[in-house]
């Protein structure tokens, strides 16, 4: 298809099918607290190992020795340089030395180590087949067919292509690095002294340029391999070969697709950067998956697709944003009821494990406390009008969220974990506080609401692992799973509203209502 066809089918297609395409999308947003339960899970064995070598006890005693009005000296000058610093006699470095010292453990550390290999290894691998879906999806919606069905069944029949793929693309920019790295160390031991030499020097500026070209060229004869393999049906050699080959065929397209993703990449850095300036960096990451990636896959298929199978799609809407947005939010919030009333058993659990996190996080430092009075007036901590925080906490909350529903598909281990998580933070907050009232009056009040949400998206997510379960014995087919997964996007549209209300509560009513306890 011409540049020009293909912009303008990915246009009208993503405006058409928008609802359609976003779930695998964010179903593969998912993939990094899947691979995020790995360290957790590392954590909590290195803490278990700390606590069978009487390490944590020496933690606990350093922590409950150290002066709070010190750390509080402390804390302000790192916030503001002119604060007077605290006299260097009466700096806590023993006590901080002590809870080093009691921290390392190499048997913890091992272990800490290996589960963030595992993590990263299981973080590369099905980040690589999810997006095996969402390329199905993005064809899909592009030949007018049921995109969530077909990303379903794509990732039941590409996943090991595409993962196999991305294993070749890493073999082969290893290997690159490796023979560079090789090159620079055998001229830098033949050098002068035995050292950096001159021969290592030369070689270093000799062989950079031709490695950056390399390591370019590589990544080119990939970004269409992805397209080759869904398109053509083909496995991961022929998907590269196809890939690479369309690029000899059609170098103009590929240049003009180049111009395009780079100048896609310059606006979102950009508008990412104004963002951060902004503290709104997690808008950029939700742009990032509603709006970035999708588009830029559907431009990169529709370019591909030489067979004329895609058509343009029509770019004018009968209902306007306004009355889309509407009809979405009213619907998901019917779906979000429709799921709460029919999941008990999930809701009770969700909230169960989330209340034993709790507990186990408020026992966990066995009753050291620290001064959590606040130094100012509580009304003032976000500022006269935080509309930044407000929208950073609703964003940031949906996304965990999402994650924690789509991430249950790996049979709920993801999701329980999460819970656990969350939980233990806000056990270890209350434990080790010195007013209770005043904490209780800080988290109370958007957790009447943030709480339940949350429950709700585990819900979810328990939910997911019983639909993947019965796919895997074949209990139900593709077309059930796409259905759940549909319905579960709605019912996370449904959960944004719980979540906007709950950030807006926290940003603007509870700092007020926490200064009525200080």
């Amino acid at each position: 298809m011409k540049v020009t066809d293909a912009i303008d089918a990915a246009l009208s297609t993503y405006v058409a099918k928008l609802t359609s395409i976003l779930p695998f999308y964010l179903l593969g947003s998912s993939v990094g607290l899947v691979a995020r339960v790995f360290p957790l899970l590392g954590a909590f064995a290195a803490y278990l190992i700390l606590e069978a070598q009487g390490r944590m006890d020496e933690v606990r005693e350093a922590i409950a020795a150290l002066d709070p009005e010190v750390v509080e000296e402390l804390e302000a000058a790192e916030e503001d340089p002119t604060t007077t610093a605290t006299d260097p006699d009466e700096l806590p470095t023993g006590e901080l030395e002590a809870i080093a010292e009691a921290l390392i453990s190499l048997e913890a550390i091992a272990v800490l180590t290996l589960s963030v290999l595992v993590g990263v290894v299981v973080y590369v691998l099905l980040a690589a087949a999810v997006r095996a879906g969402e390329i199905h999806t993005v064809y899909a919606g592009l030949e007018d067919r049921p995109p969530i069905h077909a990303g379903v069944s794509g990732f039941v029949r590409d996943a090991v292509p595409f993962v196999g793929l991305r294993l070749l693309q890493i073999a082969l920019f290893a290997g690159v690095t490796l023979l560079y790295g090789s090159v620079l160390l055998l001229a830098a031991v033949a050098g002068p002294e035995g050292g950096l030499g001159l021969l290592a020097i030369a070689l270093a500026v000799l062989l950079s340029p031709i490695w950056l070209v390399s390591m370019l060229a590589i990544a080119a004869v990939f970004v269409f391999a992805p397209q080759a393999i869904v398109v053509d049906r083909v496995g991961a050699l022929d998907g590269f070969r196809r890939g690479a080959g369309f690029i000899r065929r059609r170098p103009g397209a590929f240049a003009v697709y180049i111009l395009i993703a780079i100048g896609l990449a310059v606006a979102a850095a950009i508008v990412g950067s104004v963002l951060a300036f902004f503290d709104l960096g997690q808008v950029a990451t939700l742009l990032g998956i509603v709006l970035l990636t999708p588009f830029v896959d559907l431009l990169k298929t529709g370019i591909y697709d030489e067979n004329g199978r895609i058509g343009d799609r029509p770019t004018r809407m009968h209902a306007t944003v306004r009355e889309r947005t509407r009809g979405a939010l009213s619907r998901g919030w019917t779906t979000l009821w429709s799921f709460t009333r029919e999941s008990p058993g999930a809701l009770a659990a969700s909230l169960g494990l989330f209340g034993v996190g709790m507990f186990g996080g408020y026992l966990a430092l066995g009753g050291v406390t620290v001064d959590t009075t606040p130094p100012g007036d509580p009304t003032e901590i976000f500022g006269v009008f935080p509309l930044d925080v407000f929208v950073t906490i609703a964003v940031n909350n949906w996304l965990v969220g999402v994650d924690t529903a789509f991430a249950g598909f790996a049979f709920g281990v993801p999701t329980a974990v999460n819970l656990l998580f969350n939980g233990v933070i806000v056990g270890l907050v209350a434990g080790v506080s010195t007013d209770l009232v005043l904490v209780a009056a800080l988290i109370v009040p958007h957790a009447l609401i943030e709480l339940p949400a949350i429950a709700i998206a585990g819900a979810l997510g328990f939910h997911l692992a019983g639909v993947g379960w019965s796919r895997l014995r074949g209990r139900i087919d593709d077309h059930d799973v796409a259905s759940e997964i549909d319905r579960a996007f709605w019912v996370l549209v449904g959960l944004s509203i719980l979540f906007v209300i709950a950030s807006f509560v926290e940003a603007f009513l509870t700092p007020r209502i926490g200064g009525l306890f200080f």
